[in-house]
C-alpha cells in the first residue's frame, strides 16, 4: 500500500511563513512526551506576549484607517508577528508605513505584501534574535532533517476530512438510499473509498510519526536549539552547532559582536536561504 503513495515536497515552505509552520509543528507533536515537547517549544520560543497587548492602541488606530481585511492580513504577517512576540510597539513611523503601503493597493487589498515593510532588528536583544534568526532557521533545519514533514501533516488533515465526509455520506445512504444513483457514488463505491482512505491514513500517520521522532532526536543533540537564550552574546560565545548545516551561519554570527558590520553578511545569507524579509536591516547594539 505504501508503494502507491507519492509525497511531493512543498517548495519554499519556510519562506516568510515560519510562524505558520512553527504552529503546525507544535500541533503535530501534541501526542508526544509532554515534558520533551514543552522543552522544545519553551526553552527558546516561549512568548513574551502579555495579557495587555502592547500594540492594542496602535491596532485600534489602524482599524479606523484601514479596512478589516487589511488589518487582519497585517496581524498575520511575519513583519507584525515578530513585533508581537517580542512585545515591540508599533512606532508612528511604522503606522505611517502601513497606511502608505495599504493606499497603494486600495483596489486589491489581498495583494498587499506587509512583509515588504522595513524592519530594523537589533539582534543583541535576545528576544529579537530568537524571533528573527533562531525561529526561522529552526524551521529550515527541521525541513532538512525531514523534507516531507509538513506535506505529510497536510495530507493527514485532508484525509481526516475526507474520511469524516465519507462516513457521513455512508450513514446517510444507509438510512435513505439515493434514488439518483447515477449522480452519486454507490454505497459500495463509498465503502471502497472509505477503506482506501483509512488504509492510506494509517500509512501517512506512520510516516509522520517517524518524522516527528527524527526531529525530536535531532533537537536533543542540537545545542543551537536546546539551550535557553537569555543573552545573545553569552549564547553565541557558549554554543557550537552539532549540525554541519548550521555551521556557515554560525561562522558569521559569532563574528558580529566584535564586527557589527558583518550584519550585512548575515542578511545576505538569510536572504539567500529565504529566511528573512527582504527589507530587514540587522544591527548589533548592546
Amino acid at each position: 500500500m505504501s508503494e502507491t503513495i507519492v509525497i511531493k515536497r512543498q517548495t519554499n515552505t519556510s519562506k516568510y511563513q515560519y510562524y505558520r509552520y512553527f504552529n503546525l509543528l507544535k500541533k503535530m507533536m501534541a501526542d508526544e512526551n509532554k515534558k520533551t515537547v514543552d522543552n522544545l517549544f519553551n526553552l527558546q520560543f516561549s512568548l513574551l506576549i502579555t495579557n495587555n497587548d502592547i500594540n492594542e492602541k496602535q491596532i485600534k488606530i489602524l482599524s479606523r484607517l484601514l479596512c478589516r481585511e487589511a488589518v487582519d492580513s497585517l496581524l498575520q504577517s511575519t513583519w507584525f508577528l515578530r513585533k508581537k512576540h517580542c512585545s515591540v510597539p508599533l512606532t508612528k513611523e511604522n503606522i505611517n508605513a502601513v497606511v502608505n503601503l495599504a493606499d497603494k493597493y486600495q483596489s486589491n487589498i489581498s495583494d498587499i505584501n506587509w512583509n515588504a515593510l522595513n524592519a530594523k532588528i537589533n539582534i543583541a536583544d535576545h528576544a529579537r534574535f530568537i524571533q528573527a534568526i533562531i525561529k526561522p532557521i529552526f524551521i529550515w533545519w527541521v525541513e532538512h532533517i525531514t523534507p516531507h514533514i509538513f506535506t505529510l501533516y497536510e495530507i493527514k488533515k485532508e484525509l481526516e476530512y475526507q474520511i469524516n465526509q465519507c462516513e457521513n455520506i455512508k450513514l446517510f445512504e444507509e438510512k435513505e438510499p439515493s434514488n439518483i444513483a447515477s449522480s452519486f457514488l454507490s454505497l459500495e463505491d463509498i465503502k471502497t473509498k472509505l477503506e482506501a482512505d483509512k488504509a492510506r491514513f494509517v500509512v501517512i500517520d506512520d510516516l509522520l510519526k517517524k518524522d516527528i521522532k527524527l526531529v525530536i532526536e535531532a533537537w536533543e543533540k542540537e545545542p543551537v536549539f536546546n539551550k535557553k537564550i537569555n543573552n545573545t552574546l553569552e549564547y553565541l560565545q557558549n554554543t557550537q552547532p552539532h549540525s554541519e548545516l548550521l555551521q556557515p551561519l554560525w561562522d558569521i554570527l559569532i563574528t558580529i559582536p566584535q564586527h557589527p558590520e558583518n550584519c550585512k553578511k548575515l542578511k545576505h545569507w538569510l536572504v539567500e536561504h529565504s529566511l528573512c524579509l527582504i527589507n530587514d536591516e540587522f544591527m548589533w547594539h548592546v
